[in-house]
């Protein structure tokens, strides 16, 4: 489970390259940091949209569980799988539909413009408070892993899904705010090629966690196979 989110972030952070990366590189060059520091500022921004996507982990997760107690999170979680599958075979890009729903776009747009206002207000805003803003702007591949973290049903499995999917976008974000901006345009034609198949993965991932949601997955089920209680 956490394998799959952090594979996710990991190959889903060629698309943070493209599309956070300029931002996250603004804001952090304004600091005019150099060496270790440099490192550390990195690190903390990458750390505090960690935070953001754990925190949105939390939402769905209370989301998850009260879904699991009305009992229809076996439908839930196979129908997001059908739409992502959808999305593969019609060539649906997540980030072009969310930038045509007026509200997400309105959202995208405030919290991009607070960040600028906040740099540029200050120098000394830390990047930890950068990051958690910025975790929260809309985002295709994040609403990816809260599918993910929806599936889980449970508040910590969600929480877990969404930390692990953030520590997957570690090393191309702190590679990218470290100065290789040029790792962002070459590697945008490799995600377009990649987005898809990312797409049809955590579809069919979900539909996988909807047909086995009703299985007893716990250990003392497998004991139970092996000892059968017999009727006298």
């Amino acid at each position: 489970m956490y394998i799959i989110a952090f594979t996710l972030g990991f190959f889903g952070s060629l698309h943070c390259i493209g599309m956070c990366g300029p931002l996250a590189i603004g804001m952090l060059s304004r600091k005019h940091e150099v060496g270790l520091r440099s490192v550390l500022s990195s690190t903390t921004y990458n750390l505090g949209r960690t935070i953001s996507y754990i925190t949105i982990g939390a939402g769905f997760g209370l989301m998850g569980s009260a879904i699991s107690l009305v009992g229809i999170q076996k439908v839930i979680s196979i129908s997001l799988g059908l739409i992502m599958i959808l999305f593969f075979l019609f060539s649906i890009n997540p980030d072009q539909l969310i930038s045509k729903q007026p509200l997400l776009h309105l959202l995208y747009s405030k919290v991009s413009r607070s960040l600028n206002l906040l740099t540029q207000r200050s120098d000394n805003i830390s990047p930890i408070n950068l990051g958690i803003i910025n975790g929260f702007l809309p985002c295709g591949l994040v609403y990816l892993a809260v599918a993910g973290a929806l599936s889980l049903s449970n508040l910590w499995g969600s929480m877990g899904f969404m930390f692990f999917f953030g520590l997957g976008t570690f090393p191309a974000m702190l590679g990218m705010t470290l100065g290789y901006q040029s790792i962002g345009q070459s590697f945008k034609p490799v995600f377009r090629k990649l987005y898809p198949i990312i797409t049809l993965f955590m579809g069919i991932y979900l539909i996988y966690r909807g047909v086995l949601s009703k299985m007893p997955l716990e250990l003392n089920f497998f004991e139970a196979l092996k000892a059968p209680i017999m009727c006298h």
